[in-house]
């Protein structure tokens, strides 16, 4: 096990991000195991993951991909059960803050069934994913995971790898700038309420699956499968923001994370945490979470 999958729970006492950390971490690790009831007493009752399947034409919601319930997480876990298990985890990148971490992790899976119509039983393989946890008193709130290939590609050695950059530009990050620049146009087109512009930068399908509670706690939940549902729902995300900027962002070969802030008309500030993956020149889904906070003003 590695540091970043231990529990040290000494950490619970030094402040709300560190808390943070513990009850992902705490989930992070019980994943290792084949205990569904342990997986489970991680995960807060008050749930919202987003687990979209991921195919050679992008991501995938099918059916029961977005859980909005505990029972439907407990179903989730023992049908997985039923195809793999994780042997370990990997965090390759972390970001923690006090109300979700966010890692991008290389896990080594054992099938132990079929997936995606393959029989994958007793093979390891190790898959790279990007998952946001957003946490709660009581354990994580949510899985909001996508996965940089198919599952059934890497089982069976068929994985369609993109080509490496011209032998000029070997040196370089060719595709994280490239998703970099790709970004910096969709958040201008965000900041400006420009539908076409936004519209310019998502692929067709564009998959999303987020969550956000308003000031009250109030969940509501943001998902399609096309372009036209994405740039309806990124409307709603941002309706009524005065400007949108980025706390964190991670750009990858396959990703862009992002944390975005937004200071709200009548007060109070909107946070969300979204991972968009990229293919092809585009953005071909947006999953994550986002809260409503009230904010108090140091400034006279």
């Amino acid at each position: 096990m590695t540091l970043t999958t231990t529990v040290q729970e000494w950490m619970r006492d030094v402040g709300s991000r560190e808390e943070s950390v513990v009850i992902a971490r705490a989930h992070v690790a019980a994943e290792t195991s084949t205990d569904v009831d342990a997986i489970c007493a991680t995960i807060s009752h008050d749930v919202f993951f987003g687990v979209p399947t991921r195919t050679r034409a992008g991501n995938e919601l099918l059916s029961g991909a977005v859980l909005t319930t505990y029972d439907q997480v407990q179903g989730y876990y023992s049908g997985r059960a039923g195809s793999y298990v994780v042997v370990a985890s990997t965090q390759l990148k972390t970001v923690s803050t006090d109300w979700y971490l966010f890692n991008e992790s290389a896990a080594s899976l054992q099938g132990t069934g079929e997936i995606g119509g393959v029989d994958a039983t007793g093979r390891e393989f190790v898959v790279n994913s990007a998952v946001i946890f957003p946490t709660a008193p009581d354990g994580i709130r949510g899985e909001i995971c996508v996965t940089k290939y198919p599952f059934n590609d890497i089982v069976t050695g068929s994985v369609q790898v993109p080509p490496p950059p011209p032998a000029g530009q070997a040196h370089l990050p060719v595709l994280e700038m490239e998703h970099c620049a790709i970004f910096e146009r969709f958040i201008t087109a965000l900041r400006r309420h420009d539908p076409s512009a936004i519209a310019d930068e998502l692929a067709d399908p564009h998959t999303m699956a987020v969550r956000v509670d308003d000031f009250d706690h109030a969940p509501a939940v943001h998902s399609g499968s096309t372009k036209s549902d994405a740039v309806a729902a990124f409307a709603a995300l941002t309706h009524g923001a005065e400007d949108i900027t980025m706390l964190t962002r991670i750009a990858t070969d396959w990703y862009v994370f992002c944390e975005y802030l937004m200071p709200m008309e009548g007060g109070g500030v909107r946070r969300l945490a979204l991972t968009h993956p990229i293919e092809n020149g585009k953005l071909t889904g947006t999953f994550g979470y986002g809260r409503e906070e009230a904010v108090a003003s140091s400034h006279p």
